[in-house]
């Protein structure tokens, strides 16, 4: 590791949201606290009337047409925005990645593209092939805290002086595919989101991108680009209790802002004073809010929280969130309007209080939640230009690596539930999903062992599956269960579930060396003494899955 105590600077940011286009016009909104919502342009029963956070369809989402909105033209919009040159790496957070339009348009008998050759959710891998500048790239797809957990291996390729400039994008847009999935598991709220309140039930589903431009500082001064501030610390953990469903404690959120208020530097006893402001996940959803009241109220010592909401005013945009919300705080610690205390349902527990203006570059917090139970947060302050010493090096070794394969596998082969009976619920997932859960079992991790999955194919037969249920029974009738399985973390969530994993948790969507490269990374690092890298193909239901894990560990 040539760099272990760098704090990256960030010097451009950008963003497209439901408020508009630019920095300026999402913080305009935040202060207005109006919903940039619109009707969902797509003429499907059930869903009609249902506000959501479009972006105008000239800007590549889907406001004002039918269909989908265009990922890679928005994720463009945004990229080039921050763009410093060749040599500039490319992380990009995704939930759907290509799936929004695509699906839709093959139901519809129209060939969009081979999966095998352009994998669905992979988007960096896509803008680089296109323009052939960013390199190297990564997709990650954490579901909703996909463009947070962006920024942990963003700064480990800075650190490790694999490029000198990454670019952190998150983007998703909106199609009948994803807005028909949410509202069939209930998460889409009647009226107005109104996180924390005693009155909430539920998210508005929104689409947008984001993009951060990370950098060491010497790359920054060279370029003549200031900095706004600096990334600081990041977190990462896995609840481990179910699929899409919170850990009702908050303990999974507690532990990744907990990790990333102490990789900043900040005693634990000292955040009611050191954090200035705090970007909360805050989604309406009833369940949602109240185990992050409990996370922010533990972190907070009971001591007022200056936490705020963006996703109210520009809806979920799933993926994009963690990026959006980054670049939200961002310009509120480096000098615009700071949010007014919000009105908290006093049954949560937590109190809140205005966040407080500094005359220099603030202190904040982002926090993220996701399905599969991955939580990631993020600390930003001052820039400066300082490397904290580094520690003795880590020596990192290799320990065998297993594979499992096969056509289908048995549910009653899989690992049982804590209390020995067998998980039904998994009777309904695919190969990718219980390959990968028999790979990592084969390993026997520990509880706060850290794991991260990659795959070229992902959640692709999920995917499938879920449109052709859609296409059959309509949004209304479609198993929800077949929705909560298109997300390429499910082999992940249902093998920490079984296993009690609830360690730092990461998805790539690519070949097995970026996660191989990452587990290696999180032990070098000294955030964990031990990361297994699980990497799981099965393109086809039908067709031979192979699944392949290996522990990385302190030697």
């Amino acid at each position: 590791m040539k760099c272990p105590g760098l704090n990256p600077w960030v010097t451009r940011v950008a963003t497209e949201t439901s408020a508009g286009s630019g920095v300026e016009r999402l913080i305009d909104a935040l202060g207005m606290g109006i919903p940039c919502a619109r009707p969902a342009p797509w003429a499907w029963p059930g869903l009609l009337g249902v506000g959501i956070g479009a972006v105008d369809a000239e800007r590549g989402g889907c406001g004002g047409r039918d269909g989908a909105g265009d990922a890679e033209a928005l994720l463009q919009r945004v990229v080039e925005a921050v763009a410093a040159g060749p040599g500039c790496g490319l992380i990009v957070g995704t939930t759907s990645g290509l799936i929004s339009g695509a699906f839709e348009r093959d139901g519809a008998g129209v060939r969009v593209h081979d999966y095998r050759q352009r994998p669905a959710q992979n988007l960096a891998l896509q803008l680089a092939k296109r323009w052939g500048v960013p390199v190297p790239v990564a997709t990650v797809s954490v579901a909703c805290a996909s463009g947070a957990a962006a920024f942990d291996l963003a700064r480990g390729w800075l650190r490790e002086g694999r490029c000198e400039r990454v670019i952190v994008a998150g983007v998703d847009v909106l199609s009948p595919f994803i807005h028909a999935g949410f509202a069939g598991i209930g998460a889409l709220a009647a009226g107005p989101s109104l996180p924390f309140r005693a009155e909430r039930d539920g998210l508005m589903i929104g689409e947008g991108a984001a993009a951060v431009l990370l950098e060491t500082p010497d790359s920054a001064t060279r370029g003549g680009r200031p900095p706004l501030c600096a990334l600081w610390g990041t977190g990462l953990s896995q609840d481990a209790v179910h699929l899409t469903a919170p850990d009702r404690t908050g303990g999974g959120l507690y532990r990744a802002a907990a990790a990333a208020v102490t990789d900043a530097g900040i005693p634990l006893a000292d955040v009611p004073d050191a954090l200035d402001v705090v970007s909360g996940h805050a989604t309406g959803t009833v369940f949602n809010d109240a185990m992050e009241a409990q996370a922010l109220a533990r972190l907070f010592g009971g001591a007022p929280v200056p936490v705020h909401g963006v996703k109210p005013v520009v809806g979920h945009t799933l993926g994009a969130a963690g990026t959006v919300e980054a670049v939200a705080l961002i310009a509120m610690l480096t000098g615009a309007t700071l949010p007014a205390a919000m009105d908290v349902d006093p049954a949560l527990g937590m109190r809140t209080c205005r966040a407080r203006p500094r005359s220099g570059v603030g202190w904040g917090l982002s926090l993220n939640a996701a399905f599969g139970g991955v939580n990631a947060a993020l600390v930003f302050g001052p820039a400066e230009p300082y490397t904290r010493p580094s520690g003795p090096s880590v020596d990192v070794t290799v320990g065998t690596a297993v594979e499992v394969g096969g056509e289908s596998f048995a549910v009653a082969d899989l690992p049982r539930l804590p209390d020995g009976s067998v998980a039904v619920n998994l009777g309904r997932a695919d190969t990718y999903v219980r390959a990968g859960i028999l790979a990592l079992a084969e390993l026997k991790p520990r509880s706060d062992e850290a794991v991260v999955l990659s795959s070229v194919d992902n959640c692709v037969q999920a995917d499938r599956r879920y449109l052709a249920a859609l296409q059959q029974a309509g949004p209304a009738r479609a198993p929800r269960l077949h929705f909560v399985y298109t997300v390429p973390g499910a082999p992940l969530a249902e093998a920490a579930i079984l296993l009690g994993v609830t360690g730092p948790g990461l998805v790539l969507c690519g070949d097995a060396s970026e996660s191989e490269a990452q587990a290696r990374r999180l032990v070098a690092e000294g955030r964990v003494a031990s990361a297994i890298a699980l990497h799981v193909d099965a393109p086809n239901a039908g067709s031979r899955a192979l699944a392949r894990a290996v522990r990385y560990s302190v030697r």
